[in-house]
C-alpha cells in the first residue's frame, strides 16, 4: 500500500462512483446495474481513497461542508450497506485501473473493518459472482481478492442474480 494513502468515510459521493466504474466496463459495464451502484452511493456510507496529498486532508462529510476533491483525485470507492447492528456488507468495492494491485482495495477495507469493529459490527459480507460461471472478465480474481483479504465463501446462489451465480462471501471481524 502506498504510504501517502488516505481513506475517509463520507455520504453521497454518486459522482466517484460514476466516474471510477466507468472505467472498468469488465466489471460493471451493464447500465442498469452500474446505475444501481451510482444511486447506492446516495444512501450508503462511501469511503473514498486518495492520495494524502489531495485535498482530502481537509475531507468532511456533506452534512458538515464538501471538500474539492476532484474525480481524478479519487482512487478507489467502497460503499457500505448496514442492514443489522451487529453485520454489514461490502455494497460495492472499485478502484481505478491504473492503481489495481496497489493496495488501494485493502487500504478501503481496512478502514471499513476498523470502523465497523470500534461499533461493535462482527461479521463483514460481500456478493460476487460464482465460481461457477466461466470467467472471460477477471472474476476469479475477484475472489482470490477477497479470500486474501479473509474473506470465505459460504454458498453459491445459482438463482440470485439473473443469468449469474451469486457467491456470498463473509469475514468475521
Amino acid at each position: 500500500m502506498t504510504a501517502s494513502l488516505t481513506v475517509v468515510r463520507t455520504l453521497g459521493r454518486s459522482d466517484v462512483a460514476h466516474d471510477i466504474l466507468a472505467e472498468l466496463p469488465e466489471w460493471f459495464g451493464l447500465e442498469k446495474y452500474t446505475s444501481e451502484y451510482v444511486e447506492a452511493a446516495d444512501s450508503y456510507a462511501n469511503y473514498v481513497a486518495a492520495s494524502a496529498d489531495k485535498v482530502l486532508a481537509g475531507f468532511r462529510p456533506p452534512s458538515v461542508g464538501e471538500p474539492e476533491l476532484k474525480l481524478p483525485d479519487a482512487l478507489g470507492i467502497l460503499l457500505l450497506r448496514q442492514r443489522f447492528p451487529t453485520s454489514a456488507e461490502v455494497h460495492l468495492l472499485a478502484v481505478r485501473r491504473a492503481h489495481h494491485r496497489a493496495g488501494i482495495g485493502r487500504a478501503l477495507l481496512g478502514q471499513v473493518e476498523a470502523d465497523l469493529r470500534a461499533r461493535g459490527v462482527r461479521l463483514l459480507s460481500v456478493k460476487t459472482l460464482g465460481p461457477s460461471r466461466p470467467d472471460p472478465d477477471g472474476y476469479d480474481q475477484t475472489r482470490a481478492f477477497y479470500e486474501a483479504c479473509g474473506f470465505l465463501p459460504v454458498e453459491e446462489f445459482p438463482d440470485l442474480w439473473p443469468n449469474d451465480p451469486c457467491l456470498l462471501m463473509v469475514k468475521v471481524l
